[in-house]
């Protein structure tokens, strides 16, 4: 982001974020490719894909001066970023059973939902769906039923117990149809 405000206007929330347009134009160019980063930024479970610049993009409303239209969702991006979401949803459970483990709830269950958001961001790219942020992404991916795995978050059950909580969490992952 290069500045921006929350602002509140009779009642409503607005945000307002001002982007470099040469930094949206190449990291779209990026992302037509199948090229992204995942930064770290407060707020993000998983992260923010640099392609969030071309979502933003594709649905701004220019206040003034005249902006290009940026296309359709790359077709190469939905063949790429599944598969690296879904790597590091693989990679985030592993580590949520390491930490189940060492009977650590906070980490196991942090990287839970990391993983779930994860495979959200994942189904989302092959839907070519646009994803702005990670407000209501677990929803919009068909993934809603994850919320009810935290009801049954073991709280100093011990590592065995929270071990199988990270199982039906991974089994969870694995069986829901993208």
């Amino acid at each position: 982001m290069n500045g921006g405000a929350w602002l509140n206007l009779d009642g409503e929330k607005v945000d307002v974020l001002l982007r470099d347009l040469d930094g949206v134009e190449h990291w779209s160019e990026r992302a037509r490719a199948g090229v992204f980063e995942i930064d770290a930024l407060l707020g993000y479970i998983a992260g923010v894909p640099t392609y969030s610049l071309m979502a933003e993009w594709s649905v701004a409303r220019v206040l003034t001066g005249r902006l290009p239209s940026c296309g359709e969702y790359p077709p190469r991006l939905s063949e790429v970023a599944p598969d690296r979401w879904r790597f590091h949803r693989r990679f985030t459970i592993e580590h949520a059973r390491s930490r189940a483990g060492r009977g650590d709830v906070v980490g196991a269950a942090g990287q839970v939902a990391k993983a779930i958001v994860e495979e959200a961001h994942a189904r989302l790219c092959q839907q070519r769906r646009w994803v702005l942020n990670e407000k209501r992404i677990v929803d919009h991916a068909g993934l809603g039923h994850g919320h009810a795995l935290f009801a049954g978050l073991p709280r100093g059950g011990g590592a065995e117990e929270l071990r199988r909580w990270v199982e039906e969490a991974a089994a969870f992952l694995d069986q829901s149809p993208p």
